[in-house]
This record gives structure tokens, C-alpha cells and sequence, in this order.
């Protein structure tokens, strides 16, 4: 699903931000990519959605070579791919039915594929009796919510989740993490960003520790090393 080989990321200021990492990814997997603030995890994220391109290495998600990538192609690849953001990123004008109907109509979903689909992962989140409510009449795990079932929508084979927890109570946090487990269990590759270290420690996920641009460890299930 994910692979990189000897990438490397340094900012034009000079600024090293990732030193040759290597890692691969399964198809299916659950993984936790950890780190103190600064040591690149955000960077790694944005390289696997090609927001950023590598100084050196390659990267491959989904089968794509992200190097040989042209421009005009990177908008198909990203909405293959779901992703969560700390902020939420919501629509704060539209409802929660049209924050998760947008992400299918920006692929050219059929009218009635919208009208049975959203209802169904607003569901799963949880958020079926709130589909006419604004962001703003939302708690911030409900936000989080709708923004997990706007990531999930176009059913992706892949979810990149950059701190989905960063700005929500421990109550929040846990359920957030609980439903990306579920959707992991149906068969979503799930990557998670995050500084949390207890949920981290809870949920006995694989764990890729980031520091200073290096990756220091490894670790599967909480137990044993891998790959490095």
C-alpha cells in the first residue's frame, strides 16, 4: 500500500525535515506514526499525499510512483485517499449531510449515489439525527465525526490521519480512535499522526517512531521490532 525507499526532505531554507526513512506499509494495517512536535511526522503525511515532493528516495502509495508523478494527476490520486485533519476542516456554510455529499460530488458522483450513500457512513459515525446541523452547532467530536465520514465516503482504500485527536477531550479522542479501528476492521489501511501515547500504548497498533527526521523505531503491536 505504502512504500518508501531512502526518502529524504529538506525545506529550501536548508532545513533538513526527514533523513532517509524507509518504511513499508501492508495493505490493511493499523499504524501509529509518533514523534515529539518538529521531528517530521506532519512532513511525512504530506509526502505521502504529495503535498510535498521528496529532496531524495522514493515513494510509492497504492502502486503509484509519487516521484514520476505529473502535476495534472496528484488531484485523481488525493481523492482516492481519505484524510483527517486536527482542524476539521468542515465547511462551516453547509450542513453536515453537505460537508460529506461535497467530497462525492468533487469525483462526479451520480445524484443518487450521493442520496444513499452519505445517510449511510453518517450512520456508522453516529451522526444520522444531526445531517441538517451546522458545524458550528456541532462539539468537537461530532466535527471530527463528520469529518471522518467525509474521509470514508468514497469508500478509499487508504485513510491518512494527520492528529485526528490533537484538539479533542480524552472522552472524544477514544471514540474517534474506536471508529477508525472499526473501519480499519472492514479493510481501510489506516495511518495515524499523533503525540497521543496513550492511546497509543492502549490500541497495541504497529508504531513508527519519528526523531529529528529519523526513524528511531519500529515496533509491531507494541512488542517487537520490524523493519528496521
Amino acid at each position: 500500500m505504502i512504500s518508501l525507499e531512502h526518502v529524504s526532505k529538506t525545506y529550501e531554507a536548508g532545513i533538513p525535515a526527514l533523513d532517509d526513512i524507509s518504511l513499508h506499509i501492508e495493505p490493511g494495517e493499523f499504524v501509529f506514526i509518533t514523534g515529539a512536535s518538529g521531528s517530521g511526522k506532519s512532513t511525512l503525511i504530506k509526502l505521502m499525499l504529495n503535498e510535498l515532493k521528496a529532496s531524495k528516495g522514493t515513494i510509492t502509495v497504492g502502486g503509484q510512483n509519487l516521484n514520476k508523478m505529473r502535476h495534472r494527476q496528484v488531484p485523481m490520486f488525493r481523492r482516492r485517499i481519505g484524510t483527517i485533519f486536527q482542524n476539521f476542516r468542515l465547511l462551516p456554510d453547509r450542513n453536515v449531510y453537505e460537508n460529506v455529499a461535497f467530497a462525492m460530488r468533487v469525483t462526479e458522483s451520480r445524484k443518487r449515489d450521493i442520496q444513499r450513500r452519505v445517510p449511510m457512513v453518517l450512520t456508522l459515525v453516529g451522526l444520522a439525527s444531526k445531517y441538517k446541523s451546522l458545524p458550528r452547532q456541532l462539539s468537537g467530536g461530532e466535527q471530527q465525526r463528520v469529518a471522518i465520514a467525509r474521509a470514508i465516503v468514497n469508500s478509499p482504500k487508504l485513510i491518512l490521519a494527520d492528529e485526528p485527536t490533537g484538539n479533542l477531550d480524552n472522552k472524544n479522542a477514544w471514540e474517534v480512535m474506536q471508529l477508525l479501528e472499526k473501519i480499519n476492521q472492514d479493510g481501510t489501511t489506516v495511518v495515524v499522526v499523533t503525540h497521543n501515547i496513550e492511546i497509543v500504548k492502549a490500541m497495541k497498533k504497529r508504531v513508527i517512531t519519528i526523531k529529528r527526521g529519523c526513524l528511531v523505531s519500529d515496533v509491531e503491536g507494541g512488542t517487537s521490532p520490524k523493519h528496521v
